[in-house]
């Protein structure tokens, strides 16, 4: 009787599991990890650049960064991503944003008692391009997944990172981040995302692509 009971209980679990398993994602749910290479609109914390050091290195040379000319600011990001489970994916990221400023060189006009040479502050000319040090970020983020069945996937993340420069002045500095919503499209390894963000990373827009192991 007993091994009766124990075959049908086996045979229903049998034909029950695989049907609950594609109903179920915590029974159907692989732990992944994935790579994402991403770029977007210049992070809030850029506006800090020139530092106020590369500033006056400048103005010892009689130059100038013309900080409301035509600023040109590549963001890059790096991002690590864990499937930890059906809802929630962790997130590291590792980011680096260049920044090139039109500059301006003063006439000079002699020299003073030091022998530094002065310059005239209402004669100047173009003086070509210049990038001031890069900025760096690292980036801690949870995304909650909200539809992680559908081909295209909604998300929502928040986090917190540092940034720094190679100017000592700035040392670094903590910066919080939230994603309101998030995109994501592609198939079993390739996808792409694009996503609203007020983060390190960047600002109101952000995306790229990934790829799934």
């Amino acid at each position: 009787m007993k091994a009766r009971i124990l075959f049908c209980t086996a045979a229903f679990l049998a034909a029950c599991i695989p049907a609950l398993a594609s109903e179920d994602d915590t029974l159907s749910f692989r732990k992944s990890f994935s790579l994402e290479i991403s770029s977007g609109v210049q992070p809030l914390h850029m506006m800090a650049s020139p530092a106020l050091t590369e500033e006056l290195e400048m103005a010892r040379k009689g130059m100038a960064f013309v900080k409301n000319s035509d600023t040109f600011c590549l963001p890059f990001t790096l991002t690590e991503v864990w499937r930890v489970a059906p809802h929630w994916d962790l997130c590291i990221s590792e980011g680096v944003c260049w920044k090139v400023i039109d500059v301006v060189q003063y006439d000079s006009f002699g020299v003073d008692p030091q022998g530094k040479p002065r310059y005239d502050l209402k004669k100047r000319s173009p003086a070509g391009r210049k990038s001031p040090f890069p900025t760096f970020t690292l980036y801690c983020q949870a995304r909650l997944i909200w539809s992680p069945k559908w081909k295209v996937t909604v998300y929502s993340a928040v986090g917190a990172g540092l940034f720094s420069t190679l100017d000592s002045v700035i040392g670094v500095c903590p910066v919080p981040g939230i994603t309101p919503v998030g995109l994501r499209y592609g198939g079993k390894h390739l996808y792409f995302f694009a996503e609203a963000t007020l983060s390190p990373l960047a600002t109101l827009g952000h995306g790229g692509l990934g790829w799934r192991f």
